[in-house]
């Protein structure tokens, strides 16, 4: 039988970065549309506030509307909010462009967006000079440096680690990670197609407490996109610093400097709260995750309703995955955990796909956790033959090994179903023990090898995270650092794949 390795180890460091991007991306949309529905209904009705981060982006196309309208009348400023709204529908088009290139990895494209966001991120920050020249000559100098910051975070750094990860992902030496962990085909309707985008739950709304969870996770998205903006506009320094520039004059001049010194002080003593709103987020989408549990009989209905069959040594439920190595801006902006087990990286990118279910732990807790597999509770005279029921209906089926009787017996078992096929192999987390892998793989291979299924020699290094069966050729996934990152690849790929 062929051997294929699949190296995952230099693409994760690129796949870290552009999940940033990807992030970014996410609140980019989400902001953009909200900021929109905000400016319909100032236009509308003159009602200010629906989204405060928007506010000053909307006081800054007013003052710019009234310009218009002073300088060129009506028709002036009726063309002016047209352009605005088409600009809008443009960047919200732009946004899904780079995503969508992002997700299927187009070379081509991911390289001419990076220097085009290069292009005009530079033109951006030179159109600024004249207003920047206007705050220090005139404005309160605090404010006038806040205001730099932000046009040259918003406007420029930030832009600018977007085109690298872009650059960085159209380079990325292997692909098929990137396309997995993005694809579409692991969200099969649009319903969980837009709540992966935009990081909500998946999980089927059928109790009161997964329509809590659900709204939790929206609040959280809410308040992680506000956050975001603020802090990456360095609480819209810019657009005020715009408006300022637009509406003073020599006769307001005075009110125009004394409204800059409030908001100096001001601006930061918001930042802060932006920061604690990234936390903030963090915490209700841990909520979230926790309240939306639900039992197996809650998701399959039906008896021929697909599943993915997860299988484990029970004490693997405690093991924590190393931290990924994440570039300083993803650490900035990630709202996950730092702890994180197998399981939990797992379920996330089954939710939504296909229902994630297992044995829950003897003599543990019978509640239904929320951001894990779906648990049926059993007594142990009837685990075994639950177990082999499940494996022989399971659509796919993911087996993290160690060496022990349970688990010799759950692969056996595997293999007599002819379900090897259909099987992800992972390697336990905390299996770093040489010998103990040798002793795992000896164990293996009689097995495969009587089934026909895989070679004889079944030998693993310590960056093997796992392996599968691929139309005759056993495909070993490696990934040297073994960080939660990995594990989730590994299952996406395999998914998405197989």
């Amino acid at each position: 039988m062929e051997r294929r390795t699949l190296d995952q180890t230099a693409s994760e460091l690129v796949l870290h970065r552009v999940l940033y991007a990807i992030k970014f991306l996410r609140a980019m949309v989400l902001h953009v549309s909200l900021a929109a529905l905000a400016g319909l209904l100032f236009a509308t009705t003159g009602v200010i506030g629906l989204y405060p981060v928007a506010d000053n982006t909307i006081r800054v196309l007013r003052a710019a509307a009234v310009q218009q309208d002073v300088e060129n009348g009506p028709l002036g400023a009726a063309a002016f909010w047209i352009v605005a709204a088409l600009m809008i529908a443009a960047a919200i088009a732009a946004l899904v462009w780079v995503y969508r290139s992002i997700t299927d990895v187009r070379p081509k494209s991911l390289r001419f967006q990076a220097l085009v966001i290069v292009a005009v991120s530079l033109f951006n920050v030179a159109s600024y000079r004249d207003e920047l020249q206007f705050a220090f000559d005139r404005l309160d100098p605090v404010f006038a440096v806040i205001a730099a910051a932000g046009v040259v975070l918003s406007l420029f750094v930030f832009p600018i680690n977007v085109a690298v990860s872009l650059w960085q992902v159209s380079r990325a030496p292997e692909r098929s990670s990137l396309i997995a962990t993005l694809d579409p085909r692991l969200a099969p309707s649009r319903w969980t197609y837009w709540n992966k985008l935009l990081d909500l739950p998946r999980t089927p709304l059928r109790t009161g407490n997964t329509l809590a969870a659900y709204a939790l996770a929206i609040a959280g998205a809410l308040l992680l996109v506000m956050s975001m903006m603020y802090l990456l506009t360095v609480g819209g320094s810019g657009n005020r610093l715009a408006t300022l520039t637009i509406a003073c004059d020599a006769r307001t001049l005075p009110q125009c400097r004394a409204l800059s010194s409030t908001w100096a002080w001001q601006i930061p003593l918001a930042l802060l709260l932006a920061a604690a709103g990234i936390k903030g987020a963090a915490l209700l989408q841990s909520l979230a995750k926790r309240l939306g549990g639900l039992s197996v009989s809650d998701v399959l209905k039906r008896p021929g309703d697909p599943f993915v069959l997860y299988l484990r040594p029970f004490d693997t439920d405690d093991v924590v995955l190393a931290t990924p190595r994440l570039p300083p801006l993803s650490r900035l902006f990630s709202f996950r955990a730092p702890a994180v087990r197998v399981e939990e990286e797992l379920f996330d990118v089954a939710d939504g796909y296909r229902p994630l279910i297992a044995v829950g732990k003897p003599g543990g807790h019978r509640e239904t956790p929320g951001g894990v597999a779906y648990r049926d509770y059993l007594d142990d005279s009837v685990w075994q033959d639950y177990v082999a029921d499940q494996i022989r209906r399971a659509e796919r089926i993911v087996l993290v090994m160690k060496n022990s009787q349970g688990v010799r017996w759950e692969i056996a078992r595997v293999v007599a179903e002819g379900a090897a096929a259909r099987t992800l192999f992972l390697f336990d987390p905390s299996l770093v023990d040489a010998p103990e892998r040798e002793t795992l793989a000896r164990t293996l291979a009689p097995l495969f090898e009587s089934d026909g299924a895989a070679p004889a020699d079944l030998s693993f290094t310590a960056a093997t995270i796992g392996f599968y069966l691929e139309h005759g050729t056993l495909v070993e996934i490696v990934n040297e650092n073994r960080t939660a990152t990995s594990y989730r690849t590994a299952f996406s790929h395999f998914l998405a794949e197989s």
